[in-house]
């Protein structure tokens, strides 16, 4: 790769993060583009073309460099939808031929993509949006089959993996959350975490929602857990 290559990568978090690689300190890097219009995404600006004013390879070797060398583990590809782009193996390789551990977020709708990134990955987190059949409405994309698949490779072959769910007030009711229990059942790990409203979110409607309350999702949790081996709460208190 030359100075001049342009990568897949869009944008990458100045500073580590604590929180986005569960035990890890990792560097966070997004991936443009997105095949899902969720009206509450908070990366929105993310859901353009994944080919659109991305990162040179020499910008993003020199951060993981600077990142190797203050104690970072690992390295999270995030978007957008990172499975979109062809040319993720290749970021992987180079993250993790800097040593870094690597995690993919993903929302599941490329399953045979995600086959193949599967070996390549230490973690892999999947968004679960809502029941399955409520996706086409709530998210634009409506083929549950696609889901249902990444679901089951990610509860089979991945190295570690946890699914996770935005709780919504006014979507995710204990019906919805049983479906969800459902849909993932006996996987290893499923975290729930609380909607935070934001000005920019491309739904003005969600843009007046009040943050998920925490005895809400205590309460959803406590669904969860017929189904699912390990609920973690992250926000909400």
């Amino acid at each position: 790769m030359t100075d001049g290559a342009t990568s897949p990568v869009f944008s990458i978090l100045q500073n580590p993060s604590l929180v986005d690689y569960p035990g890890k300190l990792a560097g966070v890097f997004f991936i443009a583009g997105c095949n899902f219009r969720c009206g509450f995404c908070h990366n929105a600006d993310l859901m353009r073309p994944c080919e659109t004013d991305n990162l040179p390879w020499h910008q993003v070797e020199a951060i993981c460099r600077r990142f190797r060398d203050n104690w970072v583990q690992g390295a999270v590809l995030t978007g957008g939808e990172p499975t979109l782009h062809p040319d993720l193996p290749a970021v992987v390789e180079k993250l993790r031929g800097f040593g870094f551990a690597v995690k993919l977020d993903t929302n599941g709708s490329r399953p045979r993509v995600l086959e193949k990134l599967l070996p390549l990955v230490d973690y892999v987190a999947m968004d679960i949006k809502c029941a399955p059949e409520e996706y086409g409405a709530r998210t634009g994309f409506a083929d549950a089959a696609a889901l249902t698949e990444s679901i089951r490779l990610i509860r089979e072959h991945a190295a570690d993996y946890e699914f996770r769910t935005t709780v919504i007030e006014s979507w995710h009711t204990p019906e919805t959350m049983t479906a969800i229990g459902e849909w993932v059942g006996g996987a290893k790990r499923h975290v729930l975490q609380a909607f935070v409203p934001r000005e920019h979110l491309p739904d003005p409607a969600m843009r007046v929602l009040r943050e998920t309350p925490a005895d809400v999702l205590r309460a959803l949790a406590d669904i969860l857990r017929r189904h699912v081996q390990c609920v973690e709460i992250r926000g909400g208190f």
